[in-house]
């Protein structure tokens, strides 16, 4: 009987303490965090957003913060691709950023990455590529894009845009505001007879071109500034 005693005396030890310890580390936890070291090549993220991010997730201390949740706190923030958090005894927290590095705008609010994957920020830096279309065709618009820049730079023809419309059909942009309408049947033959009668066409006056119509099936039409631009038909 008094073994037993004991035991129950000792497991009801045990449990009290685990409960008051549980209760301190509620009330203040152990090792508290005192530094978070933010490293990576930032140029768009703000110091505030990332504090407000972090700074609700280190109630626990060195030990007790939940380092998935704030990795994921980070990564919900529009400019970040890519966060990595590790302890570092006895106080602190290191968060290495990878930020986003858009290579195209996307439509009228968001942006592109090198993977073709879309996010929003607040405010959308001024000069890249202006792309466009249905719901994910992101990566097929952006592979486009690059395929066709490409392909008319040799000939001095600068391309800064490109939109997939619902009916799936292409228009590049070029940088002095004229388009390319190439369709949707036939692209790479259109673009490809457009390339190699160009050098014959900068022949002629000077002029600046307003539409190049490629919807023909054995040549394109032209149209030149300031005459009026045709619908897309």
């Amino acid at each position: 009987m008094i073994g037993r005693l004991s035991l129950g005396v000792m497991l009801f030890g045990l449990l009290a303490g685990g409960y008051w310890l549980s209760t301190q580390w509620a009330e203040s936890p152990p090792l508290p965090i005192q530094t978070v070291r933010f490293d990576g090549e930032l140029a768009h993220l703000r110091q505030e957003d990332l504090r407000a991010a972090v700074l609700p997730n280190l109630g626990g201390g060195l030990l007790g913060s939940d380092v998935l949740s704030i990795r994921q706190s980070l990564e919900a923030l529009a400019w970040v691709q890519q966060a990595s958090v590790r302890r570092v005894w006895p106080d602190a927290l290191e968060v290495h950023i990878v930020e986003q590095r858009p290579i195209a705008q996307w439509g009228e609010g968001a942006l592109l990455n090198a993977q073709a994957r879309v996010f929003r920020p607040r405010r959308l830096p001024e000069g890249l590529p202006a792309l466009a279309g249905p719901p994910s065709s992101a990566e097929r618009v952006l592979t486009r894009f690059q395929e066709i820049r490409a392909l008319l730079q040799p000939v001095d023809i600068q391309v800064i845009g490109l939109k997939l419309d619902e009916r799936r059909a292409w228009t590049v942009v070029l940088d002095n505001g004229g388009l390319i309408r190439l369709g949707r049947q036939d692209t790479e033959e259109r673009l490809a007879r457009f390339i190699a009668a160009w050098p014959q066409v900068e022949d002629l006056p000077e002029q600046m071109l307003s539409v190049a119509d490629l919807r023909y099936p054995n040549g394109f039409a032209l149209l030149w500034q300031p005459e009026e631009t045709v619908d897309d038909t």
